[in-house]
């Protein structure tokens, strides 16, 4: 069998790929096989030199592609590199080969596998989901007659063979590269969504994935993608020394674009782990008001370190995974969108996941930390991972154990925090500050409600177990509320000056009700903002000082020290029973301090706060109730998350995408 090498400027004088694209039948039969093991025994030539990104590689094949399509409803070539893909597939399966002919069907199965990924992407890209059916009809050659496969069955069994690939050929050095264009091939199949404004369960390829025989391996394929995932295993360094290993290396270039390439430093994480990741969360977010067996999968799957009878106790359904090396993975590719959502979905679905985290309670910090990190760069990040990093740290506060567990994880050197040094805090103190620092942003830029209210509803589930509060944390909080409240009162002023205009009179206490009416829109808008903030961070203060007086002696300090922010608050209806709850408890401080009929040190007034706290008659207090917020998942979640996943695919998955056509989402946008 003669040897192809090609480079990208001369394909189009390639015989067999001429052949593919023009209106020839190309069969599949026994007597042709010539020409597919000629077709599919290609290399391209100094690819690391000649190509810097698939955009090029797509460029240089799209004068083949266009006469493949224009020529294929007659030729039904596309349906014969299907049955290709399926044959090669069988025989790997079977794994009686030879290694050197094992690894040359493994390569000709890529190749034939890279073409129809380029085919399929560049039908796709163009036409509508009926027409992209119908290029896939084959033509079935039988001495007796010829028939035509439809193109849906030719989908069906394309999709199956996928999936094989990755549940029933065994991963290694050599079938890595067939993986990962397997992977590559489920996702442009099913990159129709990205080109359609109908949604997944409307459309007929999806229904196959979720449906059909392709839903009998969910359990097996989200297993295997989410191992990928976890192992993190990098690209091979196929070298010479046979032929086949020579060509699976100048492969791998054309698959990674020379990021593999022995020698090349690559800041990309292994993209097997980053493409089956990208999977995952395609399958598993589509068609979720329908059965989705992905889905179910991932959600009921467990720790295979398990204890046998908890196991047995709970009934596990699903399947089982490592979560140690899970939560390893995790933390440490958590500055990723797609890692981030994983873990989301994990954390609010998967409940025995949930528990597994919030059980490592000496070392939360590992993946506590990443996400604090994404909220502190909020201004770098697209507004999408910015709220999946908060809406994972709203689901940790609902647990009381998570909320006493962070206080008493003491950090040290948190250089990434610019603000200020942070030579030691507690885990509990720096989410407190990380969450104040991105309202303050939020209040002050975006003005998202989503945003500030679940950032507060974080600290308010973990008010009543603040302890220990670090005296730079007290002064941020109090301090925010002091910030918060000039800009409210400024645009109190502003209603007030407005409704004056606008009806002819003086309304001297605006700042008595809490209902405005005549105000411009943005100033409603602006005004109800900050005042559900404002409210929601005295709640906060109070919550602590109700549940945590003795243990914070430092916030006691700190707003004796600013108690006068609190006055313009006290005859606001809005505020004033919060305000004078808050009141009581330092006026009984105050009162203590002043007792002492002389000048105090710092530490005298501490050590009279903390004395006098173990004497504090808490009955005082009005009681409130519990500060309790649970996240619940949006009644359409499709709506954010399939253009949000698929945004993903666009900028992450190494393909490059035609981003005239696309539908689902904006290209040129960030967020």
């Amino acid at each position: 069998m003669g040897l192809n090498v090609s480079s990208l400027n001369n394909l189009k004088q390639n015989q067999y790929l001429t052949k593919l694209v023009s209106n020839e039948h190309m069969s599949t039969d026994p007597s042709n096989h010539d020409y597919w093991d000629q077709l599919l025994s290609f290399a391209f030539d100094n690819l690391p030199q000649i190509c810097n990104d698939q955009k090029f590689v797509d460029e240089n094949i799209s004068p083949l592609l266009s006469s493949l399509v224009e020529n294929n409803l007659s030729s039904h070539n596309i349906g014969s590199i299907v049955r290709i893909v399926i044959d090669k597939t069988s025989k790997l399966k079977e794994g009686k080969s030879e290694e050197q002919s094992y690894n040359l069907i493994v390569w000709q199965t890529y190749n034939s596998l890279f073409i129809l990924r380029s085919a399929a992407k560049y039908l796709i890209e163009t036409l509508t989901e009926d027409n992209i059916i119908r290029h896939f009809t084959a033509k079935v050659d039988t001495n007796e007659k010829k028939t035509e496969e439809s193109g849906l069955v030719m989908i069906e069994q394309l999709l199956i063979t996928l999936i094989e690939i990755l549940v029933d050929i065994p991963l290694s050095d050599m079938t890595y590269n067939l993986h990962l264009e397997a992977i590559n091939g489920l996702l442009v199949l099913l990159s129709t969504q990205m080109y359609s404004a109908r949604p997944a369960n409307k459309s007929s390829i999806y229904r196959l994935v979720m449906q059909k025989k392709c839903a009998i391996h969910a359990l097996l394929l989200t297993k295997s993608l989410l191992t990928n995932f976890v192992s993190q295993r990098p690209a091979p360094e196929l070298q010479g020394g046979s032929i086949i290993l020579g060509l699976a290396s100048g492969l791998w270039n054309v698959l990674t674009l020379g990021y593999a390439a022995k020698g090349v430093e690559s800041d990309k994480p292994p993209l097997l782990s980053r493409q089956s990741l990208l999977l995952l969360l395609v399958l598993t977010n589509h068609c979720t008001t329908d059965s989705n067996p992905y889905r179910e999968a991932l959600f009921g799957c467990c720790d295979s370190q398990m204890d046998s009878q908890i196991a047995a106790d709970q009934t596990v359904t699903g399947f089982k995974i490592e979560f140690a090396s899970l939560y390893k993975t995790l933390c440490i590719t958590l500055n990723d969108d797609q890692t981030t959502l994983l873990l989301y979905m994990l954390l609010h679905r998967n409940h025995y996941f949930k528990s597994f985290v919030l059980s490592r309670a000496l070392d939360l910090d590992q993946f506590v930390i990443p996400i604090l990190k994404i909220l502190y760069t909020s201004p770098d990040r697209n507004s999408h991972h910015i709220y999946m990093a908060l809406i994972i740290l709203l689901v940790l506060s609902e647990d009381n154990l998570f909320n006493e567990s962070v206080h008493d994880i003491t950090l040290k050197n948190i250089v990434w925090y610019a603000d200020r040094q942070l030579t030691e805090i507690s885990l509990g103190g720096l989410i407190i500050l990380v969450i104040i620092r991105t309202i303050q942003y939020n209040m002050s830029r975006a003005r998202d409600r989503f945003l500030h209210t679940n950032l507060c509803a974080t600290l308010a589930n973990m008010s009543n177990h603040f302890k220990r509060l670090n005296p730079y944390v007290c002064q941020r909080l109090v301090s925010l509320f002091e910030k918060l409240s000039k800009k409210f009162n400024r645009i109190l002023k502003e209603v007030k000056t407005n409704e004056t205009k606008t009806n002819g009179i003086d309304q001297s206490d605006v700042s008595s009700d809490c209902e405005t009416s005549s105000v411009a829109p943005d100033l409603q808008q602006d005004l109800s903002i900050f005042e559900e903030v404002l409210r929601m961070i005295l709640e906060i203060i109070n919550a602590c000082l109700a549940a945590q007086l003795t243990n914070n002696p430092n916030l006691v300090y700190t707003l004796l020290y600013k108690r006068q922010v609190l006055e313009p608050f006290q005859s606001h209806p809005c505020f004033q029973d919060i305000v004078m709850n808050i009141e009581t408890v330092l006026t009984y401080f105050s009162n203590r301090i002043e007792a002492i009929d002389r000048n105090l040190s710092v530490s005298e007034v501490y050590e009279i706060i903390q004395q006098s706290s173990l004497q504090w008659p808490s009955d005082r207090l009005k009681k409130f109730p519990e500060l309790r917020f649970r996240y619940v998942e949006d009644e359409q979640p499709e709506e954010f998350f399939i253009p949000y996943i698929w945004s993903l695919v666009f900028r992450s998955s190494h393909i490059h995408w035609n981003s005239q056509n696309i539908l689902l989402f904006n290209p040129n946008r960030n967020n």
